[in-house]
């Protein structure tokens, strides 16, 4: 639904306003790229029933549990650069839009001018009608974590995502998860499984692994390059693809954990192949330590990770610690270094939650960054 709603919004009132029916002909009000509701500004409804005739007018409801509240800051920009002169001047024209000649020159053109009352006229002028707006708050405001989750659901929903996952092949991925009778391996996959289940046909998802000298002196392989799910790939897609590479993931028998080189490569190729307008994202899943001793030590790594990341393209790292062999703090430096975040899980079935945890997360601090 979130998905739907998302290809259904516009970017200014006006433009939501252009889909209402433009007359009372049968042929306006049954066309289905013209919308009878809408989800608007009560200022956007004021200023459109002051110039509408009376039959063409809005209606105005209020959410019963409130709605976000609409306000329009008055916030110096630059203050150490501005000088004495504009600084005052600035305070003085927020000192006018105080007085109450211009609070009510606002009111005239639809604006509230009090957090606490709705005036009556431009409540009646925007459409609304008794007992609306609702004069009882919401019993419990949202929580800024519970507005920063629905910002970062929103945001990947949007955007899309393009996200490489690298898992670890080592030898010690073949050892039993307790209680399960299965590898580390084998619930991976299963839970990786279950979180590409998730993605849309527009998402890009793309899979490596990596262990010691996998592809001559290389730690890694790219098993399938990162692309869109819905596109064809012989006989099937690219989530077909995915779902094979996924169920074909196995242990290399004495294979060490060559996490450095890894990192410092997938990162580079994901910052390298950014797509903007989506959400980027690089997932790595290990369940050991660096264990290459002629790899790259971890502070060069955490440093050239720093300056491959961009908070204008911005890539997080996500690095699952899996098992008690994994380094959770050592996940939590190595991502932090792009802006990500590092996680550990005692069993590999709780990939699939954290990753999509973490996404959204990820997504809401590249929103929150976006609008500041």
């Amino acid at each position: 639904m979130m998905k739907t709603l998302s290809q259904r919004i516009s970017d200014t009132d006006g433009q939501v306003l252009d889909t209402l029916p433009r007359d009372a002909s049968g042929t306006e009000q049954g066309n289905p790229k013209r919308n009878q509701a809408l989800v608007l500004s009560e200022q956007s409804a004021f200023s459109y029933n002051a110039s509408a005739d009376g039959d063409a007018s809005l209606d105005l409801f209020y959410p019963k549990d409130g709605s976000p509240r609409l306000d329009y800051p008055y916030n110096l920009v630059d203050q150490d650069r501005l000088t004495t002169d504009q600084s005052r001047a600035a305070i003085r024209f927020m000192t006018y839009l105080s007085r109450p000649t211009q609070q009510k020159l606002m009111e005239k053109y639809g604006f509230r001018t009090d957090d606490d009352t709705a005036p009556k006229a431009v409540v009646a002028k925007a459409g609304g009608t008794s007992p609306q707006p609702y004069a009882v708050a919401a019993a419990e405001p949202a929580s800024d974590a519970a507005l920063q989750e629905a910002l970062g659901t929103w945001t990947i929903t949007v955007q899309s995502a393009r996200i490489t996952t690298v898992v670890d092949a080592s030898a010690s991925m073949a050892e039993k998860v307790p209680g399960t009778g299965q590898s580390r391996m084998d619930v991976t996959k299963a839970s990786l499984l279950q979180a590409l289940a998730t993605f849309t046909p527009e998402d890009e998802i793309g899979l490596w692994d990596f262990s010691t000298k996998l592809d001559g002196d290389k730690d890694y392989r790219v098993l399938v390059p990162t692309e869109r799910l819905g596109d064809h790939k012989g006989d099937g897609t690219q989530r077909d693809a995915l779902s094979a590479a996924f169920g074909s993931l196995k242990p290399v028998p004495n294979g060490a954990t060559g996490l450095y080189d890894t990192t410092l490569a997938a990162y580079r190729a994901a910052t390298s192949s950014y797509v903007k307008g989506k959400f980027n994202a690089l997932v790595i899943l290990t369940d050991g330590v660096n264990q290459d001793p002629g790899s790259i030590s971890r502070s060069a790594l955490i440093k050239q990770l720093q300056q491959l990341a961009s908070p204008e393209r911005p890539v997080p790292l996500i690095m699952i610690a899996v098992g008690p062999e994994a380094d959770k703090e050592e996940a939590r430096q190595i991502a932090e270094a792009t802006g990500g975040s590092g996680h550990e899980v005692n069993n590999p079935a709780q990939i699939q939650s954290v990753i999509l945890q973490a996404i959204v997360a990820a997504g809401a601090s590249g929103a929150s960054a976006n609008a500041g």
